[in-house]
């Protein structure tokens, strides 16, 4: 496994974000908007309360909005 770097992990909390943006803005309801930014900032959270050895590339993009 290739080590990790800042980059790997800003690009993993980018696609959460543009994930979470897209899915909020077409949300029906504000509250809907509101789980998604949510479950959105608990997947950052997990991100980075993960070891070191277990951020790889890919994670971000597992989680549905």
């Amino acid at each position: 496994m290739r080590p990790v770097t800042v980059r790997s992990e800003q690009a993993q909390i980018h696609a959460i974000i543009q994930a979470a943006l897209r899915a909020a803005a077409t949300a029906p309801t504000i509250f809907d908007a509101l789980d998604v930014t949510g479950s959105a900032l608990r997947s950052i959270q997990d991100l980075a309360q993960r070891p070191v050895s277990q951020r790889v590339m890919g994670q971000a993009n597992k989680t549905t909005y």
